[in-house]
């Protein structure tokens, strides 16, 4: 793992919970986490308004990953989207997103994150056209309760 302060290339990302098996990812779109800020005005005891941030609202962690459309992937994804779609609790599970480095014949891993009860939030299959000759995508977005670099 790099901790020795160096940036941090990524060339492969994988997804790996029990449920679903280990999936590869040639993007990785993003990972965000959101506390809004709540402004709070009131009158101190002597009188003077103070104007004060506090934490707002959160928003969960969610990763947004993409991959070319193949058979294997798609189904897994699919089936995964679908039981969170369904309320499935087994559509919910604890597992990592691992960012490798493009190093051959063994790629090693650069930053590793622990994703706490995390489902499938968003599935979306990019357009496709008749006689056209680009990689079908497949982008999903995962959302979990917790997320931690180990």
């Amino acid at each position: 793992m790099s901790s020795n302060g160096q940036v941090v290339s990524a060339a492969r990302f994988y997804l790996d919970f029990a449920n679903l098996g280990r999936i590869a990812f040639s993007e990785l779109g993003g990972i965000s986490s959101k506390v809004s800020a709540q402004e709070y005005i009131y009158n101190d005891d002597t009188g003077k308004t103070v104007h004060t941030k506090q934490y707002g609202k959160t928003e969960p962690p969610t990763i947004s990953l993409k991959r070319g459309l193949d058979t294997a992937g798609n189904l897994a994804l699919m089936t995964w989207h679908a039981m969170a779609r369904r309320g499935d609790p087994m559509g919910r599970g604890d597992g990592k997103l691992f960012v490798m480095d493009a190093a051959e014949p063994s790629p090693s891993i650069q930053l590793t994150y622990d994703l706490h009860n995390a489902w499938c939030s968003e599935l979306t299959i990019s357009g496709m056209k008749a006689g056209d000759s680009a990689v079908v995508m497949i982008e999903v977005k995962v959302t979990c309760e917790e997320i931690r670099v180990v």
